[in-house]
């Protein structure tokens, strides 16, 4: 089940969080987490929540195809590989095959050996500078 404030999302950082980070544009991001491990997806979750993103998570690439056909369309998706159901290789292959989820970069972060089809990736464990830094040149970047 994806997961978070009404229908999947965390609520964005407060206005005294907002005002001590100098590099949060006036639009919310939003991101897409997809892991399995509940504990790294809602420290990740929370991390960018305190950053000023608007964050929905799903357990597996299932949910998150769910939640994407739905019509939600995040600026950016974090993606784990190793997952049950449907696991993030099989996902990025359902994700490229329809042309309205493909405009979606996504950040892959996993501790698996073999990467998947994506520019940007990270190992696991994250360190949060460096994702933060990612997913603003991501999201930010023009297509």
């Amino acid at each position: 089940m994806v997961s978070g404030h009404e229908q999947g999302l965390l609520p964005t950082a407060t206005g005294l969080e907002q005002a001590a980070m100098p590099h949060r544009k006036q639009e919310a991001r939003s991101v897409l987490i997809i892991d399995d491990d509940d504990e790294s997806r809602e420290a990740l979750a929370e991390m960018l929540a305190l950053h000023g993103y608007v964050v929905a998570t799903a357990t597996d690439g299932s949910e998150a195809l769910g939640y994407l056909r739905a019509g939600n369309r995040p600026h950016a998706i974090l993606l784990d590989l190793m997952m049950p159901v449907i696991d993030g290789w099989d996902f990025r292959t359902e994700q490229k095959r329809d042309a309205a989820l493909a405009q979606i970069p996504v950040i892959v972060i996993s501790a698996a050996g073999r990467l998947v089809d994506a520019e940007h990736s990270m190992r696991k464990p994250v360190e949060i500078d460096a994702l933060l830094t990612m997913l603003r040149n991501v999201i930010d970047s023009p297509t």
